[in-house]
């Protein structure tokens, strides 16, 4: 599935006055003041968004920044907004004083989200020029107070260019969500919103749905299972993934963790090839299942936790439950952190400050898709000990972790420092973080499943608050 993030950089030009051979000795207040000026900001202002594009391309991000629009007169702007409606992301760079920026009801600002999803407002602060900060502020305060749905859509990054960067990050996960979809086998789980928050999640994301029944999976993976020629490939992915995950004998024997036997191999294996196909089918990147079912847990025995692990770990997301509501955060988070991330039940320890994130499955390279994998024991699923799911040894390391509230209004925003796993006779992957605040952390708890990525995302999930209108609750 392709997906590339547009971004079209908006250049506010000068009048020719200001354009001249000789700077300009009026009107020139934090502004260029001849054609060189403007030349050298504009050259600057490309090499800065080349550098963060160049960087998040190195990181794995599919970005195209498309050539610069110099606008002087909303008619620029009308001639040009077929185009710009290719664009996911605008970057407003008002490098002059064009009258047509400080008023709502007829600025280039405002016009713009006519036509793009997001605009970001940059400015570069160099010797003598200040350019758009002097009107930037209070016109998007003022179309906060008139116009708050317009205005949550645009972010203000005053010689920021990390946050320049930040905005992109969201964006791409924001657009890349709206144009996926979810193959969904089962019905969204209940427990956790079920169709209502189904119903929401799709209006506020644009996200599609591909529906699998029960019935048609349980059919679907047994003619799988009767067929050599799947057999033989479930095997061989199984026993692979079960060869690796062989850390620590010693920790297998103490916590009684069972090495999965050829059945459970087998049904682990089948289950991957299954969900793989449909993947295929739908040229989608995104999966989730209500594996805990009767409907499915008790037709085919066996989970997905292996398949969600493998599949994870190469790029894709593969979300447990079908859990309406924390499938969107696991999707937005690998996007945002681009890297594997981690779906878990949470519980707080106030007592000692901590959080305890337990789940079945978990992908290994949560560190990065090029950097090396966590080690792991390959077991059984804690509850049905059925299939082939991980127990993965986990590192050291600062945390992000967010939950969405079942109504999408509220997301919960945590960071902490991961210490390590734990051996609770919980669900089978465990990790203990250390939290500043875990009263905070109880008494703004939001939905049920939480999702935890390496790294600090805090000003990203943020953002991500910010643009989608929903409330921040930030926690550490």
């Amino acid at each position: 599935m392709t997906f590339t993030l547009r971004v079209r950089p908006i250049v506010l030009k000068p009048s020719t006055v200001f354009l001249g051979e000789r700077p300009s000795d009026v009107g020139y207040w934090g502004f260029v003041r001849s054609g060189s000026d403007y030349e050298g900001e504009l050259a600057a202002i490309v090499k800065d968004l080349s550098g963060i594009v160049g960087d998040l391309s190195k990181e794995g991000y599919s970005i195209s920044l498309q050539p610069v629009l110099e606008v002087s007169s909303i008619d620029d702007f009308m001639n040009h907004a077929g185009e710009l409606r290719d664009a996911h992301l605008a970057v407003l760079l008002p490098i002059a004083p064009v009258a047509l920026y400080q008023y709502p009801e007829r600025s280039v600002l405002v016009s713009l989200l006519s036509v793009v999803d997001y605009v970001v407002v940059f400015d570069r602060f160099s010797e003598h020029i200040y350019a758009g900060t002097l009107f930037a502020p209070p016109l998007h305060k003022y179309l906060s107070s008139q116009s708050p749905e317009l205005a949550r859509r645009v972010v203000l990054a005053e010689g920021d260019l990390g946050l320049v960067k930040s905005v992109m990050r969201v964006v791409y996960a924001l657009e890349k969500l709206k144009n996926t979809t979810v193959i969904m086998v089962g019905e969204p789980n209940y427990d956790f919103g079920g169709w209502v928050t189904l119903a929401k999640g799709v209006g506020l994301f644009g996200f599609r749905v591909r529906h699998i029944t029960y019935s048609r999976f349980a059919e679907d993976f047994e003619n799988r299972l009767k067929n050599p020629k799947y057999i033989d490939e479930a095997k061989g992915i199984a026993n692979d993934y079960v060869t690796k995950g062989q850390a620590e004998a010693n920790i297998r024997v103490k916590y009684e963790l069972p090495e999965p036997d050829e059945d459970r191999r087998i049904r682990a294996g089948v289950y991957y090839l299954t969900l793989r196909d449909y993947l295929n089918e739908a040229g989608s990147d995104w999966v989730t299942v209500n594996c805990l079912s009767a409907n499915t847990l008790g037709k085919v025995k066996a989970t997905p936790c292996m398949a969600f692990s493998i599949m994870n770990d190469s790029g894709l997301v593969a979300t447990c439950e079908a859990d309406p509501t924390a499938m969107i955060t696991h999707y937005l988070m690998r996007w945002i952190a681009n890297r594997p991330v981690a779906f878990y039940d949470p519980t707080v320890n106030i007592g000692e400050g901590k959080l305890i994130l337990a789940h079945c499955t978990s992908p290994t390279r949560m560190t990065g898709y090029d950097k090396a994998p966590f080690r792991y024991i390959a077991t059984t699923h804690h509850e049905s000990n059925t299939s082939v799911a991980p127990k993965v040894l986990y590192e050291p390391g600062t945390v992000t972790i967010a939950g969405l509230s079942h109504d999408l209004s509220k997301l919960l925003i945590i960071k902490g420092e991961a210490t390590g796993p734990t051996y609770l006779r919980i669900c089978r992957n465990q990790i203990e973080v250390k939290v500043k605040d875990a009263t905070g952390a109880l008494e703004n708890w939001q939905g049920f499943h939480w999702v935890m990525a390496y790294g600090d995302y805090v000003k990203e999930l943020e953002l991500l608050a910010k643009l989608t209108g929903i409330q921040a609750i930030k926690v550490e």
